[in-house]
């Protein structure tokens, strides 16, 4: 009898350990999300082809400078090259290096302001601290916001604020890459922690990769954004 009712509690915790490993399984493997290329710039970018040929090797987000570098005042050719861009079948976003210049940058898309995926909020060194007036104004104006900055960048500028957690974070971790080998992934470099961001619940939804590379004869910098934030 004894051993009858050991086999069967084996038998009862093979099944429990078998329908466990089913569930555990999936989420220890989970794949990483899907992301995209993308492109930022601010150089003017003059012929069509330049957007067709950057979508055909796979770049699927184009973010421009939307000011006239070093004012506040949109920059005259920022429709002209969003409407490329879109012509091309790439996703458009804007910034402005000078964060207090939000307005001018989204004002600067004109009738493409509907079709941004975001404005970014540029907070490095030599700028200015973003502010949740800032913030509320790119809401107000109909365009999400996220903030751009590095764990480098971040703590000369907002010291150890973790007040900006609700907004999404573009992660400044550029390195060496190899851009014959190079594929989008927002999850590579492994995420510092910086600010609140970077937790399983604030994870960045772009990264900045690598800095001033060239495509085509236009410096750009390469960036992987979560497939899943763009829309």
């Amino acid at each position: 009898m004894r051993a009858r009712i050991v086999a069967a509690l084996s038998g009862v915790l093979g099944v429990l350990l078998t329908a466990g490993a089913l569930v555990a399984g999936p989420a220890a493997h989970a794949p990483n999300r899907a992301s995209v290329k993308a492109i930022d710039s601010a150089n003017t970018i003059e012929d069509p082809a330049w957007f067709q040929a950057a979508y055909d090797a796979g770049f699927r987000l184009y973010v421009m400078h939307a000011t006239s570098w070093g004012t506040c005042e949109p920059w005259h050719r920022t429709q002209l090259q969003l409407k490329m861009a879109l012509n091309a079948g790439l996703m458009i976003a804007v910034y402005t290096r000078d964060p207090r210049c939000w307005e001018g940058g989204i004002v600067a898309a004109g009738p493409y302001r509907s079709q941004l995926q975001f404005f970014a909020i540029d907070v490095e060194p030599g700028g200015a601290q973003v502010t949740r007036e800032m913030i509320d104004g790119v809401k107000r104006m109909g365009v999400r916001p996220v903030i751009y900055s590095g764990s480098g960048m971040w703590p000369e500028e907002m010291q150890y604020s973790i007040a900006f957690t609700d907004v999404p974070l573009w992660d400044a971790a550029s390195g060496p890459i190899d851009y014959d080998t190079w594929e989008a992934d927002f999850e590579s470099p492994k995420p510092d922690r910086f600010g609140g961001w970077n937790t399983p619940l604030t994870m960045r939804i772009g990264v900045q990769q690598a800095f001033e590379h060239e495509l085509n004869g236009i410096y750009v910098d390469l960036n992987s954004f979560d497939a899943t934030f763009l829309r």
